[in-house]
C-alpha cells in the first residue's frame, strides 16, 4: 500500500544525487501514491469502512479526510521542492550531497503521518505521531546553522515532553481497558473500544483523556505550548515548513479526535474533552491576535497564523455540535491547502528577497506581478475573506457558537479574527507596495501561477460544495459523533 510506497521512495532517494534522478523517481512515487491512496479513499468512503492486512490497516471517513489532505499536500510540496532546493544548492545554503538526504526524510516523515491516519489503534497512532517528530526534528536542522540547530532542540524537546504526556494518557486507557478486552493491541483498538466505553474506569479514563489532548496539543501548537511552532516554522526549508503546518498539525489533532470520540460513548460524555479543546482554541486565538499583529519575520507570521487556525478547529470540535464539527472538517483541509500555498510562495518571496524581515520586502507587485497576485490571495483566504471557502468554514464555526449559548465567546472571536485580519492586511500591504530595493531583480515567468491552484480550489469551495463532498463530510461528522 502507500504506507510501503513511501518507505521504498525514502530508500531510493539515497541512491543518487543526480537532480534529474531524484525528480524522476519522486515523481513515480507521487503516482503511486496518489493512485494508492486514491483507491484507499475511495473504498472508504463508498463503503463507510475499509480494512487491509486483517485488520491491522483500517479507515473510516475521518481517516480518508486526512488522508487526502496528506497526499494533496505532499504532492503539491515535493513538486515545488524540485525547484526550490535546487536554488538553495545554487545559492550554498547546503551542500549538493545532502539533497538525497533531504527528500529521504521527506519520505519518511510522508510515511509516519499515513501510518498514524491508518490504524486503528491508539498505541500504534502514538507510535505514528513519534515518528513523526523523529523526522522533522532532522528537517527542522537541515541547513545546520545555530539558529537551525537551536530550533530543531527546541522543537524536539517540547514535542518530546507533549508526546510523554501523551503517552502516559495511551498507558491509563489500556489500563482501563485491558481487564474489559484482554491486555492485547484490542485494547487500544478504537473499533473495539466502543463496546465497552461504558464501562470503562472513569478516573483512570479521565485523565488518560487530559493527559492525551495535553500531549497532543502541544504538538498541534495549541497556546501556550507553541513555542516550539514559530522557530520550527522559521528555520526549516519552506516545503517542510509547508508539510508542518498543513498536515503534521492535523495529525496530532487527529489523535485528539480519536479520543474525543471515544469519550462520548463513555460515562463521562463529551464534556471533558470539548471544554479542554474550547479552552486551548479561545486562547490560541486571543493570544495569537497579538502576536501577529507586532510581527516581523513573514515565516513567523505564517507560522502563527498556523496557531489560530488549530484554535478555530479547536473550538469548532469542542462544541461538538453538528454544524461546527462539520464547518471545522471542511476548515481543517481548507487551511491545510491555503499554509501550504502561502509557505511556498512565501518561500519563493525570501529567496528573491534574500530576506524574512517584512520591513525590508517592498514592491512585490512591481517586480513580481504574479507573486502578488498569488499573495493577494492567500492573504484573502488565510483570513476567511468571502467568497474563499474558508469564510463558509468559519462561519459554520462562528455561528454555532452563538446557537450554543456562547454568545460572549462568540463575539470576542470574532473580534480576535478581525485583529488578525488587519494585521495581516497591514504586514501584506506593506509587502505588496511601495519602492522595491534597487538590488532586487525584476522579472518571474507567467508559469510561477501554477502555485496558486490549491487557492482556486478553496476559492471554489467557497462558492460551490461538491455533493460528495458534503456527503463526506457529513460521515466525518457521524464518525466523530457516534464513534466507529
Amino acid at each position: 500500500m502507500f504506507i510501503g510506497v513511501a518507505m521504498i521512495a525514502a530508500v531510493g532517494m539515497l541512491l543518487s544525487t543526480k537532480y534529474n534522478y531524484l525528480r524522476l523517481l519522486n515523481s513515480v512515487a507521487l503516482l503511486l501514491l496518489t493512485v494508492s491512496g486514491g483507491w484507499t479513499i475511495r473504498q472508504t468512503l463508498s463503503q463507510g469502512s475499509y480494512t487491509y492486512g486483517s485488520g491491522l490497516l483500517y479507515w473510516d471517513a475521518l481517516s480518508a479526510l486526512l488522508l487526502s489532505v496528506i497526499i494533496m499536500i505532499a504532492v503539491y510540496v515535493i513538486l515545488f521542492s524540485f525547484g526550490y532546493m535546487e536554488a538553495e544548492i545554487r545559492e550554498n545554503r547546503f551542500p549538493k550531497e545532502r539533497l538525497r538526504w533531504y527528500y529521504f526524510w521527506i519520505w519518511i516523515f510522508i510515511a509516519t503521518m499515513l501510518l498514524v491516519v491508518s490504524t486503528p489503534n491508539l498505541g500504534i497512532i502514538w507510535v505514528g505521531i513519534e515518528g513523526t517528530t523523529l523526522a522533522t526534528t532532522l528537517l527542522v536542522g537541515f541547513y545546520r546553522n545555530k539558529q537551525a540547530v537551536e530550533a530543531a532542540w527546541k522543537y524536539v524537546i517540547l514535542c518530546t515532553v507533549g508526546i510523554s504526556f501523551a503517552l502516559l494518557g495511551t498507558m491509563l486507557l489500556f489500563a482501563a481497558a485491558s481487564p474489559l478486552l484482554g491486555q492485547s493491541l484490542s485494547a487500544l483498538d478504537w473499533r473495539m473500544l466502543p463496546k465497552v466505553a461504558s464501562q470503562l474506569d472513569p478516573t483512570l479514563f479521565r485523565l488518560g483523556a487530559l493527559f492525551a489532548v495535553v500531549g497532543y496539543g502541544a504538538k498541534v501548537g495549541f497556546a501556550p505550548m507553541h513555542a516550539w511552532l514559530p522557530d520550527a516554522h522559521s528555520q526549516a526549508p519552506s516545503p517542510v515548513s509547508a508539510l508542518l503546518s498543513a498536515v503534521l498539525l492535523n495529525c496530532a489533532l487527529y489523535a485528539i479526535l480519536r479520543w474525543y470520540s471515544l469519550a462520548r460513548l463513555t460515562t463521562l460524555g463529551p464534556d471533558l474533552i470539548g471544554t479542554i479543546l474550547m479552552c486551548f482554541g479561545f486562547l490560541s486565538l486571543a493570544l495569537m491576535a497579538g502576536f501577529i499583529l507586532m510581527q516581523k519575520d513573514i515565516k513567523r507570521l505564517l507560522a502563527y497564523s498556523s496557531v489560530e487556525h488549530m484554535g478555530i478547529l479547536a473550538l469548532g470540535f469542542g462544541l461538538g455540535t453538528r454544524e461546527t464539527i462539520w464547518g471545522a472538517s471542511l476548515h481543517l483541509v481548507l487551511h491545510g491547502l491555503t499554509k501550504a500555498n502561502l509557505f511556498v510562495i512565501i518561500g519563493n518571496l525570501v529567496q528573491k528577497t534574500g530576506t524574512r524581515h517584512m520591513s525590508r520586502i517592498h514592491g512585490v507587485f512591481k517586480l513580481w506581478p504574479y507573486t502578488g497576485i498569488i499573495m493577494i490571495l492567500g492573504l484573502l483566504s488565510i483570513t476567511g475573506t468571502p467568497p474563499f471557502g474558508t469564510f463558509r468554514s468559519e462561519l459554520s464555526i462562528l455561528s454555532g457558537l452563538f446557537k450554543t449559548g456562547h454568545p460572549i465567546l462568540g463575539f470576542l472571536t470574532l473580534l480576535f479574527l478581525t485583529v488578525i485580519f488587519a494585521g495581516f492586511l497591514y504586514h501584506f500591504l506593506q509587502m505588496l507596495y511601495g519602492q522595491p530595493n534597487e538590488s532586487q531583480q525584476p522579472g518571474e515567468g507567467i508559469s510561477t501561477l501554477i502555485l496558486a491552484i490549491p487557492l482556486l480550489v478553496v476559492l471554489f469551495l467557497g462558492l460551490f460544495i461538491p455533493q460528495s463532498l458534503n456527503q463526506t463530510l457529513n460521515q466525518v461528522v457521524q464518525v466523530i459523533l457516534g464513534g466507529v
